[in-house]
Formats: structure tokens, sequence, C-alpha cells
């Protein structure tokens, strides 16, 4: 049987996360903020972690670095499920360690594709080589059509991604 770690502070979300996931059949194990989740996380090592953000005194960005800099549980997949929708805090997830990232509400067949996508990375890794390949053979396509508008394009891709503050997250 899997066993999923949820650490969220909410009780509502956490009955929300228990009736899902032992209807499913995953044992759950619960923490209601990031130490505690990060103890547990160590002592069970369980097979993936659902993480909130918003907790008090350690926020789940705090608590994803730490899981996934630890050498006993950075294998670990994290999918940080929050109410934070924005591209910006999806994207600070990632950079802390979490391998997905499921904004509240969310429905059980989101939940249940977001747990079986971190823990089945082979398929994940062929949609992504194909996505990957398509995405060459499109741009190998666009360069021998044009190339000066081709070089326009990744001069302005590459200004952009460079803030003006000189700051990157």
């Amino acid at each position: 049987m899997t066993t999923v770690l949820v650490i969220d502070d909410s009780p509502s979300e956490m009955a929300k996360f228990r009736e899902i996931l032992t209807k499913n059949d995953f044992t759950m194990l619960e923490a209601t903020n990031g130490e505690r989740g990060i103890e547990l996380a160590i002592e069970e090592v369980p097979d993936i972690i659902l993480m909130d953000v918003v907790m008090p005194e350690m926020n789940g960005f705090q608590a994803t670095r730490k899981i996934s800099r630890n050498k006993s549980t950075s294998h670990i997949p994290i999918v940080i499920v929050s109410t934070k929708n924005q591209e910006t805090d999806k994207v600070w997830g990632q950079r802390q360690g979490a391998k997905d990232y499921l904004t509240k509400p969310f429905t059980e067949t989101e939940l249940l594709n977001a747990i079986d996508g971190v823990l089945q990375p082979n398929n994940a890794q062929k949609t992504t080589k194909k996505s990957t390949q398509t995405a060459s053979a499109k741009s190998s396509t666009s360069s021998q059509a044009n190339s000066s508008s081709v070089a326009t394009t990744t001069e302005v891709q590459v200004s952009q991604q460079k803030p003006s503050n000189g700051i990157y997250l």
C-alpha cells in the first residue's frame, strides 16, 4: 500500500484528504505543521508528500526545501497543494524541490492524477520526451524557414528572462 504524508494545518482540508486517500486504499500520515511534517518524513519515509504552503511557524516552501535537501528524504516526491495559485508560487515550489503543484480547491480526480503523476515518473518522462521531440522538430522547421526571425525571437526571450534589477528567482 502507498503511504501518503499530508502536511496541512486546516482540519477541513485534512478531512478531505483523509476521505479521498482512504477511499482509494492509501495509508495516510498526518502533520499539522511543517516541522512535524519534516519529522514524520524522516521517521516514516512515506512514498509521497502532499504539502500545504500557508502554515504557521514554518511554511510549506521552507518544509519542502528541507525535505528535498535531506539525504534520507530527498527521494520522496512532494506535491504542493495550496490556495496560492500564482505562477510565481508554482515556480518557487519547484525550485524548493516540489515535483508538482495542485491548486485548492481540487477534485478527487485531480488529486489522484497528481499523485499518480509523481509516483509513475516513467509515464511523465515519456510524455515530456515526446513533447520535447515535437518542439525540437517545430523549432528546426522554423529555423530553416527564417533564421533571422528565430535569432530575433531568441534575443527577446533572453532579455525577458533577465530582470532589470538583476535578481533571479
